[in-house]
């Protein structure tokens, strides 16, 4: 008749080859510790201490930097966005829109007029631009002409998050700028059916220059507003630093 031999539980090498922990608190020993300070009486929460490498709860020095937010600070976002909005506005308007006129027979672009323009004004575009400076015009509002009123409004979002104080004061902003990016992107096709459409729609002139114009006070008044806010929030840290 066989005997059962009795199953040893655990490891009998690590067993044999790693010295039980005293569950003093804080000495390394891992779960045999700390189940032993729990029937001693002794502060499980302290004991054992896992990790001989961990630091105030952080592993790293670069760990405990990210954790405390010195290594990071969200206004680098916020001024990215600025930039990337003031490059996109001097690209569209100070340069890309001021090159259109050569294929307008020196004529400005109907985008660049703040008290909008007439019917008259588009037959006399129509009349000295060509297929190609239509395309060109096409092709620069499918571009630049949408990605300028987007970056203002993740810019505005970003300033109304960071630098704006009042809850519905920061609403409001950012609705206008909302507002401003459906205006101007819509402003931009608008432009381009009237420079190609046969006949001419009168009408939708008029829809187009109103358009223009609401998308260039739009611009001006939350332009003014979110630098100010950003100039204000500079000037409150410098204030509230020590």
């Amino acid at each position: 008749m066989s005997k059962r031999r009795k199953k040893v539980r655990g490891n009998p090498a690590r067993e044999a080859t790693e010295p039980e922990s005293s569950g003093i608190p804080g000495a390394p020993g891992g779960l045999r510790a700390f189940r032993r300070a729990r029937r001693e009486g002794l502060d499980p929460s302290t004991t054992p201490k896992r990790r001989d490498d961990v630091r105030d709860g952080y592993l790293s020095a670069a760990s405990q930097r990210a954790g405390e937010g010195t290594d990071s600070n969200p206004h680098l976002l916020l001024y990215a966005l600025l930039g990337l909005m003031a490059f996109l506005f001097a690209y569209l308007h100070l340069y890309a829109l001021p090159q259109m006129n050569y294929f307008a027979g020196g004529f400005s672009m109907p985008d660049s007029r703040l008290l909008g323009y007439s019917v008259e004004d588009i037959e006399r575009l129509r009349n000295v631009m060509d297929a190609d400076g239509t395309g060109q015009l096409s092709f620069l509002h499918r571009t630049a002409g949408i990605l300028f009123p987007l970056s203002f409004l993740f810019a505005s979002w970003a300033v109304v998050g960071l630098a704006m104080r009042g809850k519905v004061f920061r609403w409001i902003v950012l609705s206008g700028a909302v507002a401003l990016a459906a205006v101007d992107i819509t402003e931009n096709f608008l432009i381009d059916r009237i420079l190609t459409m046969e006949p001419l729609d009168e009408g939708l002139v008029a829809v187009s220059s109103g358009f223009t114009v609401a998308s260039w006070a739009l611009l001006i008044v939350l332009g003014a507003v979110v630098i100010g806010s950003v100039v204000m929030g500079l000037i409150r840290q410098g204030v509230e630093r020590p």
